[in-house]
């Protein structure tokens, strides 16, 4: 059980994010980033910018964080990736809780098969 667990927690950090540009993958291809969308830009410095797209400039792409619009230069953009937490949170909580009635339902049915073979005198248990 706590491995089932351990490995829907690793699959969920996982796929919190989806890779939508990368400089070096695929250097000036920004078809995948569409306006309204958000999505968390990786730049060339270190920082981390998320922020919901407006629009895609010749030389840029604009748009909002915390109602604070925002520009950032395109050579600056080392990486681009849209979160995706809510839709991991979900599915591990959907895994746990199928991890969950699995095991009560073997549980059951184990208990159920004692019960019987005890009927029967077979003495299973």
């Amino acid at each position: 059980m706590k491995r089932i667990l351990f490995l829907l927690l690793v699959i969920s950090f996982a796929s919190c994010s989806s890779l939508k540009y990368s400089a070096t993958k695929n250097p000036d291809n920004y078809k995948n980033i569409k306006a309204g969308n958000k999505y968390i830009f990786h730049q060339s410095d270190g920082s981390k910018t998320p922020m919901t797209v407006s629009s895609i400039s010749k030389d840029s792409i604009i748009g909002a964080k915390r109602n604070e619009r925002i520009s950032i230069a395109k050579t600056n953009i080392t990486e681009i990736r849209k979160d995706k937490t809510a839709v991991a949170v979900v599915a591990t909580a959907v895994g746990i809780a199928a991890a969950t009635v699995i095991i009560i339902g073997i549980k059951n049915a184990t208990d159920d098969i004692e019960d019987v073979a005890t009927a029967f005198g077979t003495g299973l248990n």
